[in-house]
């Protein structure tokens, strides 16, 4: 038996979980993303349901998007269930952005599914702006 948070990732290539439709729209998402962030540090699709990777991308092992998106699952589970119950003001979870040390990432649900987009990259590399224009602009598609 594999489980997909023990194995190492695939570095620097675009890893798709399915071969269906959901797999061709995530596989267009992450190459979208690529070709206009290509100092990516890691990028993924992720159910959140299930916590599965449906696409995932990165640039070193350690950046593991399987293990990476258990974290942030259970996040947007808690922050939605807060939400709901009105623990939180405010309309539905359009974004969470958490600023590091050296990195930035991006938590976005898609709004018309199951789904969340992940995105980290250095602020040395860009800025909040652009990589929030970005990752909005090829995940509105879904």
């Amino acid at each position: 038996m594999q489980f997909p948070f023990l194995n190492r990732p695939s570095i620097r290539k675009v890893t798709v979980g399915t071969a269906d439709e959901a797999g061709r729209v995530a596989r267009t998402v992450m190459e979208g993303l690529l070709a206009e962030l290509p100092e990516l540090l890691l990028a993924c699709l992720v159910e959140v349901p299930s916590g599965r990777v449906v696409a995932s991308y990165t640039t070193a092992a350690n950046l593991n998007p399987n293990q990476i998106n258990l974290r942030y699952a259970k996040l947007l589970r808690a922050t939605d269930a807060a939400l709901a119950t009105q623990q939180i003001p405010g309309g539905p979870l359009t974004e969470m952005t958490l600023l590091l040390e050296d990195q930035l990432h991006i938590v976005r649900p898609l709004p018309n599914s199951s789904w969340y987009c992940f995105l980290a990259v250095r602020f040395a590399d860009t800025n909040l702006g652009m990589a929030t224009e970005i990752l909005r602009r090829h995940t509105s598609k879904l």
